[in-house]
């Protein structure tokens, strides 16, 4: 019988005084964060959160996401974090498909709320806002701030089976419509907390987090691995280059998360080479493909002596799955681009070609990957579920193959999926907003390189008639109905998108368009 909240509270036991946290300027002890924890619990009990209650969760990167979090966990309810991007149209379907029944969310994100009274929100018992003024309560929305003041505090989490889900994160199906992923703690246990050690994150270790907290990045490699390890995160509120190399300095920060196009700013800020940076001795970078010359200046400008790491992972198998280290070859030039590395222990990774069989040495076919760090399933759909998990094999969608030392490379993606500077874009998403003006026949949207954010969204559009919409126009509507990172960065019209032999749209055949 476990709980997510016992690193904390093991933690504060610990090492009771020492700083956990640091965001913006002020330190936050582990029995401080502790003592938070427990009452923000009572005051959510006292709201009538409950075991396997779920419960929404959409702030900023701050300390009190945290706080939150914990106490969700201490509660044995699940955490369900939400993408702070997400338009009005997103947080519905992302409501709809977890079955919210409470959510805290910022004040700063009230605008994009949904109609409560809408069949998205049929589960959804209470809105707990995060900032509220007390003049600004209403009957749905009351303040989260005073949950920690209700009197009641929560002395110790609920013991709970291993199979009780922990997390449920959201994430788009091809269909455009948001899936739950379930998380059970015996998943987080097999991988989330065995992190640190594959990583080289130990208690002496000071993280800069400049990572979202909803994404499993920013929970596993920010949150999680303090909690595990009793070690320090200086927490950035948002990514800003400038903040980011000043932390590192001032903080003496000595590892660093972040996806590739974080990592690029940081090494082209003017200010840059102004920076001691020399406390950095570890780096993880993924979410995105990793540009070989981006690893290479890393190297570069960090030293011989830092540990540039690329990870390979996915919501459906918990998180990392495969590690590679960067290692430069006698002309500088990165061994191995494109690999990712081996399978981390515990797990077990194998291509099938497009029989399903075994794929040999050097032949492209699908990642396959067994262990305890698989999602029990996505949250009331069997039938996805059984689509990517089987014979307990997880079905990834990503093309690779595997080189005669073991080592995995990774060719494409299967599915359609796009990562933009890290962010997830399913293409479907775009496609139904754009499929909704009446001008537009046709549409596909596919991703293409970009030197900066990896990958960017392009739509190809038919029209129904010629001059029935131009391409701002079509932007504009998806900079209202979207995330600002799925708004594509251009509109190619065409009179017809190319189809094969039942009808279907040949997305490959945009590629070279």
């Amino acid at each position: 019988m476990a709980n997510l909240a016992d690193h904390l509270f093991d933690q504060e036991r610990k090492r009771h005084g020492k700083v956990a946290l640091i965001f913006e300027g002020r330190e936050f002890s582990f029995a401080e964060i502790a003592g938070r924890v427990r009452r923000l619990a009572g005051g959510l009990s006292s709201t009538g959160v409950r075991v396997g209650s779920r419960v929404g969760l959409m702030m900023s990167a701050c300390p009190d996401f945290i706080a939150f979090e914990q106490a969700i966990f201490t509660l044995g309810a699940v955490v369900c974090p939400l993408n702070t991007f997400y338009r009005e149209r997103e947080l519905a379907h992302a409501m709809a498909s977890l079955e919210l029944e409470y959510l805290i969310i910022g004040r700063e994100y009230l605008g994009n709320l949904p109609d409560l009274q809408a069949p998205e929100a049929a589960a959804l018992r209470a809105v707990l806002v995060a900032g509220l003024e007390p003049q600004e309560e209403t009957a749905i929305l009351s303040s989260a701030d005073r949950l920690a003041d209700s009197g009641v505090s929560i002395d110790r989490p609920v013991p709970l089976e291993p199979s009780a889900i922990g997390i449920m994160l959201s994430t788009s199906a091809t269909t455009g419509k948001a899936k739950g992923v379930m998380l059970s703690v015996a998943n987080i246990r097999a991988n989330y907390d065995l992190t640190p050690e594959w990583l080289g994150i130990t208690e002496s270790s000071v993280t800069l987090c400049a990572l979202p907290l909803y994404n499993t990045f920013g929970l596993n490699q920010g949150i999680n691995a303090i909690m595990v390890t009793g070690a320090t995160m200086v927490l950035m509120p948002r990514f800003d280059a400038g903040s980011c190399l000043h932390a590192i300095e001032k903080y003496r920060c000595t590892f660093v998360p972040a996806v590739p196009t974080m990592l690029q700013k940081l090494l082209d800020h003017p200010d840059a080479g102004n920076h001691d940076l020399s406390s950095v001795k570890r780096i993880l970078t993924g979410g995105a493909s990793v540009p070989a010359a981006l690893l290479e200046r890393i190297r570069s400008a960090l030293g011989p002596d830092v540990v540039v790491m690329t990870g390979y992972g996915l919501t459906e198998g918990t998180a990392l799955v495969s590690l590679e280290y960067a290692k430069l070859d006698s002309a500088g030039k990165i061994l191995r681009p494109k690999s990712i590395g081996k399978v981390l222990p515990g797990m077990d990774m194998k291509i099938l070609d497009d029989r399903g069989l075994l794929a040999e040495t050097g032949q492209i076919g699908e990642i396959c990957i067994r262990g305890l760090n698989l999602m029990l399933g996505y949250f009331k759909n069997p039938e996805e579920t059984a689509r990517v998990l089987v014979d307990g094999w997880l079905h990834t969608g990503d093309l690779g193959y595997t080189d005669p030392d073991g080592y995995t490379f990774l060719v494409d993606r299967k599915k359609d999926v796009i990562i933009r500077g890290g962010q997830n874009i399913y293409p479907a998403d775009i496609e139904e907003v754009l499929y909704q003006h009446p001008a537009v026949s046709e549409v596909a949207v596919i991703g293409v390189a970009d030197d900066l954010l990896g990958e960017v969204p392009i739509a190809y559009v038919a029209l129904r008639r010629v001059g029935g919409a131009t391409a701002e126009e079509l932007i504009a509507r998806c900079k209202k109905e979207l995330s600002h990172y799925k708004v594509p960065s251009a509109i190619r019209f065409l009179p017809e998108l190319p189809k094969g032999p039942t009808g279907k749209i040949l997305k490959r055949a945009l590629v070279s368009n």
